[in-house]
């Protein structure tokens, strides 16, 4: 046999490590050596190729609705600035909203990429408001806000239960 000079380190759970010593104890071998053992076998059967990642992230939908929150957040401060009581509450109540959809994310990929279809573009075009209305330290026209926090709550409504 071919003398060993390649090292590879790898990190385990330890829930992952308990298996792997579970499966070696029967055999009477050292779990690396039945890692070893096991992968090569695996791979001399063609089997060796790991499942495709997904293609999305599971935290993706928490990332877009934190940088979501992050823009109300600017457009609120914007809005209070500005003495706009009215358009303050409205962004408020979405923030409410949004806030809520981040402690119960959709768990399922298919609902996270549908939610995520449709956050996404909202939450560009509320990027885009949040950022004119930072530049000029004014709110933009009340039906342009409207519009953008109605399709950015219908977005994220699609989160909760």
């Amino acid at each position: 046999m071919a003398r060993r000079t390649v090292l590879k380190l790898t990190r385990w759970s330890t829930a992952e490590w308990s298996i792997v010593e579970e499966a070696a104890r029967p055999f009477g071998i050292p779990p690396l050596r039945f890692v070893r053992e096991a992968v090569l076998e695996k791979a001399a059967q063609g089997g060796g190729r790991p499942r495709p990642l997904p293609r999305w992230k599971p935290d993706e939908l928490v990332h877009q609705l934190s940088r979501v929150l992050n823009n109300l957040r600017q457009l609120q401060g914007v809005a209070e600035d500005d003495w706009h009581d009215e358009a303050a509450a409205l962004i408020g109540g979405v923030i409410e909203v949004a806030t809520a959809a981040t402690r119960e994310p959709p768990e399922r990929a298919r609902k996270a990429k549908s939610v995520l279809a449709k956050l996404v573009p909202a939450g560009v075009a509320l990027n885009e408001l949040a950022h004119r209305a930072n530049t000029t330290r004014t709110l933009p026209p009340d039906d342009e806000v409207r519009a953008v926090l109605a399709s950015l709550e219908a977005a994220v409504r699609r989160c909760l239960p």
